[in-house]
């Protein structure tokens, strides 16, 4: 065994007090707002979900909780992009244009729907998986003319009575 010096007995007592407080930091609970409290257990009954059967919990629910989910990540994506694409339009590049940004991002979430819809249901034949495609393609397709009917402050109803004439 080995003796203290006199010099390290006197400093490791001068720190006693430094020991001390430490030990009761540790000791003392954190003192949490309610907002830190909400979010602890949002989190812990996340988890809980997670573990309970698949039979308990309502596929419907389910579904509309991971709807909300994407279309939040789809917010930020959007403020992302009109950041990116106004970065795009500035650079050295003369065929960097905001156009250009966006038919690149549309041909990239494409792609993404197409690889989801063949990736939730594996089971597709070619034909099957052509005809969502086609369906996927359309849907887009109709989103882009009505924004371009209600851009010219037309109807939809107004545009089909155009297109019938």
């Amino acid at each position: 065994m080995r003796y203290k010096s006199f010099d390290q007995f006197v400093s490791e007592m001068d720190r006693s007090e430094e020991i001390e407080k430490e030990i009761q930091d540790v000791s003392t609970p954190e003192q949490s707002d309610v907002e830190d409290t909400e979010t602890e257990a949002d989190k812990v009954q996340t988890n809980e979900a997670e573990e309970t059967p698949a039979e308990e919990a309502p596929a419907e629910e389910t579904k509309e909780e991971k709807a909300e989910e994407v279309s939040q990540i789809l917010e930020k994506c959007y403020e992302s992009v009109v950041v990116e694409a106004k970065a795009w339009e500035t650079d050295a590049h003369d065929d960097h244009t905001i156009e250009a940004y966006m038919c690149e991002n549309a041909a990239l979430v494409a792609g993404l729907a197409a690889k989801a819809c063949k990736d939730c249901k594996e089971e597709y034949g070619e034909e099957a998986y052509e005809a969502a495609l086609n369906m996927i393609k359309e849907a887009f397709s109709n989103k882009i003319e009505e924004i371009k009917i209600t851009m010219n402050g037309e109807t939809p109803a107004d545009a089909e009575e155009k297109s019938a004439d």
